[in-house]
């Protein structure tokens, strides 16, 4: 019988919960989501996942089903870390805002402020001179860069063997494929380009700054670009491959992964994170960035976060818009996120299968959430 933990989740908080007790089973409210899950689970192609529902700060939704892995058969953890893939844009795009609230940047900054190569921009095909985009356009996909994420890489392309100093001025040197501000392009450059800024008006490089300004405020402490050895040994990708191995050896292989990296860091796509942690996240939003009764952000840079673009088609500044004021992200790992900010309701489904073989769960389960949730 599946039971929920008896808490209320807050900004770094676990209070008792009196609504509901640990024996009792899932109440008839939420008993079409378990049925969802539990059957989306029985597929072959999404051995397990986590799925958590919070409003007003209540956890009124919080189970894991299925397994890690086919291999090890580990049950899945309700807080189990995993990589959420482009979730990830919605966390650099709120860094940003941060950045842009201590007046450090401006969302309509052309990136060239920054970078001179990108005064210096070409089209593709024509040769053309072109202006340089924006951060806001590098966010929304409109940026002018060629779609594509990472994984579409060649394993000896420029930007993969390239750190992060020199990858912004890599992008540049390849130029444009449409004029900025016109065309929507799902893709990791602009994001690229944007982590540079962030690091060249803070001095210090993207992941400190995430740590420092958006990370450790929140308590958000299992999310990460580089996952220690006790968030490994909990990760469903990794279980599989380090099952029996002893921690010596996984922490051997976590730094040659370090090094091999060569200090670029995919910031548009490579964060780890847990569903704990990604509630206080959305949860943030939902309360017009305010921390513990403080402002951390500026409700104004947020707000840009959530006006859809020109060029774009139902996006942001790294959120997508889902309508009725319902925004979020999902990601390619199998992943989706969403918060309700009229209502402070957030939804938060993990699974490490995929986005499309996760869908019928990741898609589902928000939407069938939320219409719980209104009703």
């Amino acid at each position: 019988m599946k039971t929920y933990p008896l808490t209320v989740l807050t900004f770094g908080l676990l209070l008792t919960c009196p609504f509901l007790s640990a024996q009792e089973s899932i109440p008839a409210r939420w008993k079409p989501l378990d049925d969802l899950a539990t059957k989306a689970v029985a597929s072959p192609k999404i051995p397990g996942g986590s799925l958590c529902v919070v409003e007003n700060g209540k956890v009124l939704f919080n189970q894991a089903y299925g397994v890690t892995d086919a291999k090890s058969k580990r049950s899945w953890e309700k807080n189990s870390p995993v990589y959420i893939a482009s979730m990830s844009k919605s966390i650099t795009s709120t860094l940003v805002a941060v950045l842009v609230g201590e007046g450090k940047l401006a969302f309509d900054d052309p990136i060239s402020k920054y970078i001179p190569e990108y005064g210096r921009l070409k089209m593709r095909k024509s040769g053309a001179e072109v202006r340089s985009p924006t951060i806001a356009e590098c966010l929304s996909h409109t940026s002018g860069f060629p779609g594509g994420t990472m994984g579409r890489l060649a394993d000896d392309s420029p930007i993969r063997n390239s750190d992060q100093a020199d990858v912004g001025t890599v992008l540049a040197k390849h130029g444009l494929a449409a004029k900025p501000g016109i065309k929507y392009a799902y893709t990791f450059r602009g994001y690229a380009a944007v982590a540079r800024v962030v690091e060249i008006v803070t001095g210090k490089r993207f992941s400190e700054v995430l740590d420092e300004k958006l990370l450790k405020p929140l308590g958000m402490s299992d999310t990460t670009f580089e996952p220690k050895l006790e968030l490994v040994k909990r990760h469903p990708r990794y279980a599989k491959h380090i099952a029996d191995w002893d921690d010596e050896k996984i922490s051997a292989y976590l730094e040659k992964r370090k090094r091999e990296s060569k200090g670029f860091v995919n910031v548009a796509g490579a964060l780890i994170s847990t569903p704990d942690d990604l509630v206080k996240f959305y949860r943030l939003h939902s309360l017009r960035g305010k921390l513990a009764g403080k402002q951390l952000i500026p409700a104004k840079a947020l707000a840009k976060l959530y006006e859809k673009q020109p060029g774009s088609t139902g996006y942001g500044l790294g959120f997508k818009l889902y309508g009725n004021a319902v925004v979020g992200h999902g990601g390619a790992s199998g992943t989706i996120g969403a918060v309700d900010l009229k209502n402070d309701r957030v939804v938060v489904i993990l699974t490490q299968a995929g986005a499309a073989a996760a869908r019928p769960l990741t898609r589902r389960g928000m939407q069938l959430a939320l219409e719980i949730l209104a009703k």
